[in-house]
């Protein structure tokens, strides 16, 4: 057993390959995903989603600042369970929600949806068609950060695409110093009778790197079950981008008016929400 944790942890990974196959955890997994919306309606901790009153908060601020006219159409990329989808349209606003989770969306489709005014997708939205004339995409949590460079800018340039003329961005990014941190905090090992990875008494590794050159953050979970044979390790790759870069990213995708909000309710100072406009 000692041997094979060993030959786990100094598992050789290349730069090369950090965005290779399954570089992030399988939130699509359908068993998979019925454990992340326990996390995600979770009132204990925000891993997966903000807890109610810090939701709240935000939906103020996006309604005062961008929802300021009847009958809206709002995106919301990488929704979850829909925690914001409700609060957002008030009655007025109709809403359409994307995410690749099935347990999310499903628990959304129950709890919120409205024909006509509420909508849910399960989709990658790397691949989905999103719609057009949408007048505000939002994408928070720094989930944009979770994907490779490539297809940063093709999710940037499918929401520009989305949006009316004069439509607003809203995105979220995970701070540089954030996830640089992240990445070079020190390996860890913990134990449980269940937990997200698998519901099966097992012990977690986590193997943290950082891979300068790439500026990218690179995780292994090794989760070991039984006695001590049976394993699978998750990745889950992260790429940290400069507040200078991803405004750049922004403008390149055809974006304009580029603005970091440091009046955003929020209450993770590892996260900066940007807003940009469709000209």
């Amino acid at each position: 057993m000692i041997n094979n944790l060993i030959r786990l942890v100094n598992s050789p990974v290349s730069s090369a390959s950090l965005w290779n196959s399954a570089y992030k955890i399988p939130w699509n997994d359908p068993v998979f995903s019925a454990r992340i919306l326990r996390e995600h309606l979770s009132q204990n901790h925000q891993l997966a989603s903000r807890k109610t009153g810090v939701i709240d908060a935000q939906v103020k601020w996006i309604s005062d600042n961008f929802l300021n006219c009847s009958s809206m159409n709002i995106l919301d990329l990488g929704c979850g369970p829909g925690l914001y989808s409700r609060k957002l349209t008030a009655g007025l606003h109709q809403y359409t929600g994307f995410d690749f989770s099935p347990a999310s969306i499903q628990y959304a489709q129950h709890e919120y949806a409205i024909k006509g005014q509420c909508e849910f997708i399960l989709g990658d939205i790397l691949e989905v068609d999103f719609g057009a004339n949408y007048d505000l995409a939002m994408m928070i949590y720094g989930e944009v950060n979770v994907f490779s460079p490539r297809n940063c800018r093709h999710i940037l340039s499918k929401a520009y695409e989305a949006l009316a003329l004069r439509g607003t961005l809203l995105i979220e990014v995970q701070s540089f110093d954030a996830i640089e941190r992240m990445a070079q905090s020190p390996n860890t090992w913990s134990s449980a009778e269940a937990g997200l990875f698998t519901e099966s008494p097992h012990i977690c590794l986590t193997e943290n790197r950082w891979f300068a050159d790439e500026t990218t953050s690179f995780q292994q979970f090794h989760v070991i079950t039984g006695d001590g044979d049976d394993h699978v390790t998750y990745r889950s790759t992260t790429k940290a981008w400069t507040e200078d870069e991803f405004e750049t990213l922004l403008r390149s995708a055809g974006f304009v008016g580029v603005r970091k909000h440091t009046e955003w309710p929020n209450a993770n100072s590892d996260l900066i929400l940007f807003s940009a406009t469709k000209s």
